[in-house]
């Protein structure tokens, strides 16, 4: 693969060898005059030959010269019109995102030293309409799901103070549900500030990941109840234990059972597979449901990225649940991963055991 700066080393290297060329060619031409020349002049004084010579010696240097200008301006042009082009596409399209067009793009010149800036360039375009299509389904998320709520509440309280509306338990568990949910939305946002700025640290203690597993089922078991969602959890005999921080992982577990629920049909089942592997322990929470599409299942690590956002908006997720579980696995030196198919879908991390990681 041929590079710029190969070319122009090897511009240079031809130009250099044709001056020479020119100049040795000269040389041959006009020496066997000038000797000829001299050789019939040769009853005149040695300083009439002396200046002849230097006549000839400065014949061949402006051919030379002149030769060399002519080359070099050729090459210079050659060279600026190679750089320009590309130089032109990244100008225009740096004008166009400036103003707010992010869906410029530059070719690929076939130098690769300008190939990779233009890949460059056009993977910074790409993250940039990333960011701006993740900023506007924020806003349009957070405008939804405060609207709902607070014309709710706002209808509860007007009913209130006209008198049209007795207080009732029923109503007031209402307007408290009403107000989690804006309070998970906050939370949600705030999760998303810090997350966005702090460093996790993973903490070193033994972590009993099964135990943390049945907890979280067994908080999230009336929710489970009511929607008739099966649930359970696979573990050998004697799981070895993790080393990190416990509050962490058991935000990681909460999360991934806490999504498999939101999306599991009611009537559906969610497992929870335990396993230690090699240098590894490994949690996979499994639900039955609508499948991801293949095209998204690295997507879904993303901050804000939702797969059917309808769905998840109606149920109060705010997309940053599985980041965050990427973010802290990450932190003990674990991996993630997804897998969907036949009305199933895995999401799993593994931790290195307590004696490995230790």
């Amino acid at each position: 693969m041929s590079t710029l700066s190969a070319r122009l080393v090897g511009l240079f290297i031809v130009l250099s060898l044709l001056v020479a060329a020119i100049i040795v060619l000269a040389v041959v031409q006009f020496s066997a005059d000038q000797v000829m020349h001299l050789l019939v002049q040769g009853a005149g004084t040695a300083k009439q030959a002396q200046a002849m010579f230097d006549q000839y010696v400065i014949r061949v240097m402006l051919i030379g010269a002149l030769a060399g200008v002519v080359l070099g301006s050729v090459a210079a042009w050659w060279l600026v019109r190679r750089l320009m082009r590309p130089m032109r596409h990244l100008i225009a399209a740096s004008r166009s995102i400036a103003v707010g067009d992010l869906g410029a793009r530059v070719p690929e010149p076939p130098d690769s030293e300008l190939r990779q800036l233009a890949q460059s360039f056009n993977r910074m375009a790409a993250a940039l309409e990333r960011a701006e299509q993740l900023r506007r389904a924020l806003v349009e998320d957070v405008a939804h799901e405060l609207r709902t709520p607070l014309t709710s509440l706002r209808g509860y309280t007007e009913a209130l103070a006209d008198g049209v509306i007795e207080p009732s338990p029923e109503m007031l568990q209402t307007v408290h549900e009403e107000i989690e949910r804006l309070t998970r939305l906050v939370q949600a946002l705030d999760q998303l500030a810090r997350d966005g700025s702090d460093e996790r640290v993973a903490g070193d203690e033994d972590v009993d990941l099964a135990s943390l597993v049945r907890r979280t089922l067994e908080l999230a078991s009336p929710e489970l109840a009511r929607r008739q969602i099966a649930s359970e959890v696979l573990e050998p005999a004697a799981l070895p234990h993790a080393r990190g921080d416990a509050d962490a992982i058991g935000q990681v577990v909460t999360n991934l059972v806490q999504n498999a629920e939101r999306y599991t049909d009611d009537g559906g089942r969610i497992t929870v597979r335990l396993a230690a592997t090699g240098e590894w322990l490994r949690c996979a929470v499994e639900n039955t449901g609508d499948e991801i599409p293949a095209e998204e299942l690295d997507l879904i690590w993303e901050r804000l990225h939702r797969v059917d956002r309808s769905r998840a908006r109606s149920s109060g997720g705010a997309g940053i649940g599985l980041a965050i579980v990427r973010q802290i696995v990450a932190a003990h030196r674990g991996e993630v991963g997804a897998a969907s198919a036949d009305g199933r879908t895995e999401i799993w991390f593994s931790l290195p055991l307590a004696r490995i990681a230790a």
